[in-house]
């Protein structure tokens, strides 16, 4: 079963059909876009193998430049897919089946064109790897989309069904984030060493740990990923590090990832003293 007709929103149990589009679909694209494209991948709940999802499959495509992927416009809509502009805020969207050739009223393909590197990019590929890796999330995501598929209508329900997801896909993002982080090596700049003083309303604070970010890798608040590096004594600039921690914000759009030289370990109550400096002014925990 492939497609759907336009506005509905009817789920089906997973199928391996839609895996065999998906992986015709991207060497199709690949054949067109070139080097246009860093790289494309199956994306969104056809690619989560053990939940129910719409017959619709969704590729994302990682671009550095967008213009060279609508110079390809032409190519694209020769083979079915079809430029819809401005349907997602910072994406290009394409989209394939019998509703949008004039042949009839079905959705079969989305392809979200997205900026390579970018936080979209990011979170498409770590919601999919996350869900397909963790069973107790899929199965509480399926069970809101069943919920959401019953009480949408038949006509016109999409944009309900798709509100109603909102809050759980923005949860599950940020736990998507940690669990892809814990463990990872990763290359820490730091822009506030130890000695740092910051100083802001009043209140002057001194940074005990050295305190960086990710070079291009974007974090919840859309600025690159923060990161306390314990474990190092004395002021660095830059360190390659392991991942040891999550601090999780209940009251902040990012969580602070926490590192430290490889083969170096913390315990959770430890973590907390080192970054107790700047967390105590949040609701935040160790994960």
């Amino acid at each position: 079963m492939l497609g759907l007709r336009r506005g509905t929103v009817v789920l089906y149990p997973h199928e391996t059909e839609w895996e065999e589009e998906a992986a015709r679909t991207i060497a199709c694209l690949k054949a067109i876009l070139g080097d246009a494209a860093r790289d494309i991948q199956h994306v969104g709940s056809t690619a989560v193998r053990s939940i129910m999802a719409k017959p619709i499959v969704d590729i994302a495509v990682a671009a550095d430049d967008f213009d060279r992927v609508l110079a390809k416009r032409e190519p694209l809509e020769r083979a079915g897919f079809y430029y819809r502009p401005g349907s997602l805020e910072g994406q290009l969207l394409f989209a394939r089946g019998s509703f949008y050739d004039g042949t009839g009223d079905l959705q079969t393909h989305f392809i979200h064109v997205v900026k390579a590197g970018g936080a979209d990019w990011f979170n498409y590929i770590r919601f999919r790897d996350y869900l397909n890796a963790c069973p107790t999330a899929a199965k509480a995501y399926e069970d809101l989309k069943v919920s959401l598929a019953r009480e949408c209508p038949v006509d016109a329900g999409r944009e309900r069904y798709l509100a109603g997801k909102y809050d759980f896909i923005r949860r599950t993002l940020r736990d998507a984030a940690a669990w892809a982080f814990l463990g990872r090596k990763v290359r820490i700049v730091i822009d506030r060493p130890i000695g740092y003083v910051h100083r802001t309303g009043g209140f002057e604070t001194v940074y005990p740990v050295n305190y960086g970010y990710l070079p291009g890798v974007p974090g919840g608040d859309g600025e690159e990923q923060d990161a306390y590096l314990l474990g190092v004594d004395k002021p660095v600039a830059e360190a390659d590090a392991v991942v040891i921690g999550v601090v999780r914000r209940h009251d902040d759009a990012e969580d602070k990832l926490i590192a430290a030289p490889e083969g170096v370990t913390f315990t959770k109550e430890q973590m907390a003293e080192a970054v107790r400096f700047q967390e105590q002014w949040f609701d935040s925990e160790i994960l």
